[in-house]
């Protein structure tokens, strides 16, 4: 008995197809944004500090392939890409967290539920961090190459693989870890990898010659692999989330 009425009061108030919804949305009041300025309004949302940050690593760099003999009397200049690629991985570290600041915060279901999708806020965030992080590297990588002796190929792998393989592990602890802590994670992993930068560049100095040069282009194309895996993992984790009418931007 219960059944028949359930079925009967199903069909009795059963939901009419939308008639019209396109034009019904298409006149919807609700703020329309386009992508080009939602892209540039997420320039207000990366914090200041990261833009005066990455200004010091470009000012070090300087200092450090232009000032250092006469302040620290080094007389190896290969050394010098050493110190500079023994830096990068905070570089990396800066820019991963930055990312992932809205979970961090307790903010990314409340981002999720915007006109832009999550999805769309971490992929223009990336965009912009990146093409930062490309302006930076390419500045020291100018640097590099006025006063080391080694070739412009292999300053771009030493200076680019402890940048990758911080970017590729920091993505891998923060899809796997949750919370504040995982932070922490992510800076034990990056001081690791600067160090043994440094270890290996001083104790194994063999490794930064013409023999090797393979081995460093296969170890960065591996990282740039790892950063593409984890980077669609954090994006399929968030294509689910889909804008809510009942809130604005």
């Amino acid at each position: 008995m219960n059944k028949k009425l359930i079925n009967g009061l199903q069909e009795a108030f059963e939901v009419p197809p939308p008639v019209d919804k396109e034009r019904f949305l298409k006149n919807l009041p609700y703020p329309k944004s386009r992508y080009r300025d939602f892209f540039f309004s997420q320039l207000g949302y990366i914090r200041k500090r990261v833009w005066i940050l990455s200004a010091v690593f470009v000012l070090a760099g300087w200092a450090v392939a232009f000032l250092s003999p006469g302040i620290l009397n080094w007389h190896v200049e290969a050394g010098k890409v050493w110190i500079v690629s023994a830096v990068l991985p905070f570089l990396a570290l800066l820019t991963v967290t930055e990312i992932y600041r809205s979970a961090f915060c307790r903010m990314a279901e409340l981002e999720g539920s915007c006109r832009f999708s999550l999805q769309q806020i971490i992929m223009a965030r990336i965009s912009i961090l990146g093409g930062g992080n490309i302006s930076v590297l390419a500045l020291l990588l100018f640097f590099m190459n006025r006063v080391s002796p080694y070739g412009l190929l292999r300053i771009l792998l030493y200076l680019g693989l402890p940048y990758l393989i911080t970017c590729g592990t920091c993505l891998l602890i923060l899809n796997q870890v949750h919370g504040k802590e995982s932070i922490y994670v992510c800076a034990a992993a990056a001081c690791i990898v600067s160090m043994i930068n440094l270890v290996l560049s001083n104790m194994i100095p063999l490794l930064y010659t013409n023999t090797h040069l393979v081995s460093w282009l296969f170890l960065s194309a591996a990282a740039i692999l790892l950063i593409g895996v984890q980077t669609y993992k954090l994006l399929k984790r968030t294509e689910g989330n889909t804008w809510n009418l009942l809130l604005t931007e």
